[in-house]
């Protein structure tokens, strides 16, 4: 006599089927955290190797990069109260182009295309602006104090353009560069964000980050996480919920909490103040 097997009732079916959505429900925010360390990481690679952009650019023209003057062109000259052999056209960010292994864009700014070194997987960003002449975005912005500190909310200072030896706060209590707030509902965009440009474009706040009253020591600089509001003007942050994260002078990469309040004694390389790092 065959016996019959007997299949799933529908209360075993249920339990299975809410055994799974709790594992899933375990699972998601998992990998979420696991997706979001990785991104923090690729960040950090990122940052490091600005900074050791630099420092060669430094060792090449003894000086640091500032946020040019005008937009990038072909290895344009600039004889205006500058020495003449020094590049000065575009941002920062295309002035250092040819210490991340960028030289060809960098001789031939017509090649625009995505750099990866300049992007935050937290925010996954289209790699290009497609106006403003077009170019690579972004996710991390100049500290502005870093060269003629009372000139700093000027999107093209160029006086007083610093040197290591400059850097009497110390290089590891110095940010050169780092995340700067955007707005999330920007992330998506090729064109108009907010206080955010492309590198080719120079001596403008949208790649450079300063305090809001320009003067030599920075008060009130905001330090906020993403969010669906317009960044501040000087505002740094970042999309990472423990905080922004900084390329210091000299070549490490801090996290700095939302929580700190004297950001702004991190921004001036000659403030002479009292610095708490945070771990």
């Amino acid at each position: 006599m065959r016996m019959q097997r007997k299949g799933f009732g529908i209360l075993e079916l249920l339990i299975v089927l809410a055994i799974i959505a709790f594992l899933l429900a375990l699972l998601v925010p998992a990998v979420q955290k696991v997706r979001e360390a990785a991104g923090r990481t690729q960040s950090i690679n990122n940052l490091k190797n600005i900074g050791l952009a630099f420092h060669g650019f430094h060792d090449a023209n003894k000086r640091f990069p500032f946020n040019g003057s005008d937009a990038a062109v072909n290895n344009v000259k600039y004889s205006k109260a500058a020495k003449a052999n020094e590049v000065t056209s575009g941002s920062w960010g295309f002035q250092i182009l040819p210490y991340i292994d960028q030289a060809p864009m960098f001789n031939n700014p017509a090649q625009k295309g995505a750099i990866a070194a300049y992007l935050c997987p937290g925010r996954n960003r289209p790699g290009m602006e497609m106006s403003n002449g077009g170019g690579p975005w972004s996710d991390y912005f100049l500290n502005n104090y870093l060269n003629n500190a009372a000139n700093a909310e000027k999107p093209d200072n160029a006086d007083g353009r610093r040197t290591l030896i400059g850097v009497t706060d110390g290089t590891s209590n110095t940010i050169m560069v780092g995340h700067g707030n955007i707005n999330m509902k920007e992330y998506l965009s090729t064109k108009d964000v907010k206080l955010c440009v492309n590198v080719m474009v120079g001596g403008t706040t949208g790649t450079i980050r300063a305090g809001k009253n320009g003067a030599t020591s920075p008060k009130g600089v905001m330090l906020q996480r993403d969010s669906e509001n317009d960044p501040e003007l000087g505002s740094w942050g970042g999309p990472f919920p423990q905080g922004g994260l900084m390329a210091m002078g000299d070549g490490t990469v801090r996290m700095f909490p939302y929580s700190l309040t004297n950001l702004g004694e991190f921004l001036t390389p000659q403030g002479n103040e009292a610095v708490n790092i945070p771990d």
